[in-house]
């Protein structure tokens, strides 16, 4: 990914994803994760770890 697109990543990530997960546990995102990964199989390989672990750094951390 470019710089562009891993910004734009974290954008989409910070406006629509923040703040549905924020009240909840690390167990239900995975598992929304996994099955949005089962529905799409043309997603790459990596794609639901990389989100996820975009997704805890926000949560945790605050920034976005």
């Amino acid at each position: 990914m470019t710089q562009e697109e891993i910004k734009e990543f974290k954008d989409t990530i910070a406006k629509s994803i923040i703040p549905i997960v924020q009240n909840m546990t690390e167990d239900q995102i995975r598992e929304i994760i996994n099955l949005v990964e089962k529905e799409h199989e043309d997603l790459p390989e990596g794609f639901g770890n990389m989100l996820y672990e975009q997704i805890l750094i926000m949560k945790y951390n605050g920034r976005y």
